[in-house]
């Protein structure tokens, strides 16, 4: 319980700097996040709110398409979440606005790889996993496609919904919904084999 519990509190604080970084740069956020982004301009709420919103939405969806019961705890996941977005843009990174090119692009990069990184991560601790994430899985699990093409099909269904609610597109979003799935698809199985390489040496221990 505590490798999986290091494993998500892990990934959740890379993934969510991620987010940060990613909206910081100014080119544009993740679909799900440029929608989080025109909620909170449009309604007056801080972004990490209307990413908890959405996700208690998606709990349900997610729920349809696996046609299971919807999953209550992933409420916990996405709170986290929420609250960790707010921390990164209104306390850590609240005066960073970079300005010149190459440094949004750098923040762009950087966000596109440390958010990949962070899912990946947390994703091995089996928690309930967060709601835009559960839609990933959900895809990848019904349809039998895999991690990038479903992470492409996720992002591409908020990214419909951002236009709607003027969020913060740009070609950012395009980048990131054409990458992120590849950084999550290729470090996923690095992550899960020293997982469960932990899990076997922790076995081994116990055994001796």
């Amino acid at each position: 319980m505590t490798r999986r519990l290091m494993f998500f509190t892990i990934g959740l604080f890379i993934l969510t700097m991620g987010v940060a970084l990613i909206i910081k740069s100014g080119l544009g956020a993740s679909a799900w996040d440029a929608l989080a982004v025109g909620e909170s301009n449009m309604f007056g709420i801080t972004v990490g709110t209307a990413v908890f919103i959405n996700g208690i939405v998606l709990i349900g969806l997610n729920a349809l398409i696996m046609k299971k019961k919807p999953d209550v705890l992933a409420a916990g996941s996405i709170l986290v979440i929420g609250l960790l977005i707010d921390f990164w843009l209104l306390v850590v990174f609240n005066n960073y606005a970079p300005e010149m090119l190459m440094n949004q692009l750098f923040a762009l990069a950087s966000g596109i790889l440390t958010m990949g990184l962070g899912i990946a991560i947390y994703l091995q601790a089996k928690f309930p996993a967060s709601p835009m994430d559960t839609l990933m899985v959900a895809i990848h699990t019904r349809f039998g496609l895999n991690l990038r093409n479903s992470r492409i099909i996720s992002e591409g269904f908020a990214l419909s919904l951002a236009f709607l609610f003027k969020g913060d597109i740009g070609i950012g979003t395009i980048i990131v919904t054409l990458l992120l799935g590849f950084v999550v698809q290729y470090s996923f199985p690095i992550f899960e084999q020293l997982f469960e390489r932990k899990s076997m040496g922790k076995a081994a221990v116990s055994a001796d």
